[in-house]
């Protein structure tokens, strides 16, 4: 009994033995199979030396997306076999032609006649240098001077003119004819003295706030008290060269302002060389003349101009200062005021160190 009792133990260990051995056999099996298909040394199971079977191989197809790439190294795409035999696949967008557009400008929208002069200004978008251009102007067919025009752009407004008109400029390309531009101008009477503006230009470089005041007003008003003086309006001046002479035409789009009004002008004076110059203001009623911030000539209150009418003075009405001026230019302020109907003057003159004679200070010497 006792031998069939170890007999039966030993049957047992023997069966418990050869199971851990088939099952350890098959993990290294295992083990060495993932090694080989990681690419693991040359290939040969590690362990004991029993052989193993072989495993069946299989090529592997890399993607793009399962290859890792460096840090910093541009993505690739894999290529596309219907166009990459295509030889315009890759070739860039004809460029898109720029639309040439011309333009013409002018330094002022208005001008006097009496042969003023003003320069037109072709431009094109798509270059740098001035277009090479013909010009022409148009006006009212019932106009027999509508002035002319140079070659160049420049325009010469009529010789005599009393009333305004409207003119065209336009310029056409010579390379394309089809391609023009154009642009207004109104020419103004001779005697006209206000233009419209909203700041000065090379026509009318002098720029004047316009204010009415109260029919009692004597002098000068305070321009910043709405109790004295109530703006109404911005003109320009080519020159401080209004004559004694009657009034009664008011400003651009407030004609009926003629009486009672006065003007704040601002404009830089370019004095030409440095040397002893003599301004002379002569107004109906008041004015005053600040050159650089320092009241220069103080003409205040109601009076009339010097003249030579009966209507004017023949003994006052007018002051001077003479004073060095240096070259280049200088901050100018003139108010005035004008009291009751129709009588008006300002006139601001100089004596330079050239001349013995009192000249209009030149529209060329504002700016």
């Amino acid at each position: 009994m006792k031998f069939k009792y170890t007999l039966t133990t030993a049957a047992l260990l023997f069966v418990i033995l050869e199971g851990c051995r088939v099952a350890s056999f098959e993990t290294k099996s295992g083990a060495s199979a993932l090694k080989t298909e990681s690419g693991s040394g040359d290939g040969s199971p590690e362990g004991t030396g029993d052989s193993k079977p072989e495993l069946p191989t299989v090529e592997a197809t890399p993607s793009v997306a399962q290859i890792p790439l460096p840090a910093g190294a541009p993505a690739t795409v894999a290529p596309n076999k219907a166009t990459q035999n295509n030889p315009t696949q890759n070739m860039d967008p004809a460029p898109i032609p720029v639309k040439q557009v011309l333009t013409v400008t002018m330094p002022s929208p208005e001008i006097k006649g009496g042969g003023e002069k003003i320069q037109a200004v072709a431009k094109l978008n798509t270059q740098a240098t001035p277009p090479v251009v013909t010009w022409a102007i148009t006006g009212p067919a019932d106009k027999t001077d509508i002035g002319s025009i140079d070659k160049n752009g420049v325009y010469t407004s009529p010789k005599t003119n009393d009333k305004e008109f409207p003119i065209t400029i336009t310029a056409t390309l010579v390379s394309d004819p089809t391609i023009t531009a154009s642009t207004p101008l109104l020419v103004l009477p001779i005697d006209q003295i206000f233009a419209r503006c909203s700041r000065g230009n090379i026509m009318f470089p002098i720029f004047a706030q316009v204010y009415s005041l109260n029919s009692t007003a004597t002098k000068i008003p305070d321009f910043s008290n709405p109790a004295e003086a109530t703006k109404v309006t911005t003109v320009c001046m080519d020159q401080y060269a209004v004559a004694p002479r009657n009034f009664s035409d008011g400003f651009p789009d407030v004609p009926n302002l003629f009486e009672y009004f006065a003007l704040q002008t601002t404009t830089i004076l370019v004095v030409p060389e440095t040397g002893n110059y003599t301004l002379y203001i002569n107004s109906d009623d008041g004015a005053k003349v600040s050159l650089d911030d320092k009241l220069l000539l103080d003409n205040d209150g109601a009076h009339q101009a010097y003249g030579p009418t009966s209507e004017d003075s023949q003994t006052g009405g007018y002051k001077e200062v003479t004073l060095t001026l240096t070259k280049g230019d200088h901050k100018m302020n003139l108010d005035y005021f004008q009291g009751p109907k129709y009588r008006i003057a300002l006139e601001l003159k100089w004596k330079t160190p050239s001349s013995s004679t009192y000249t209009y200070i030149p529209t060329a010497n504002f700016k």
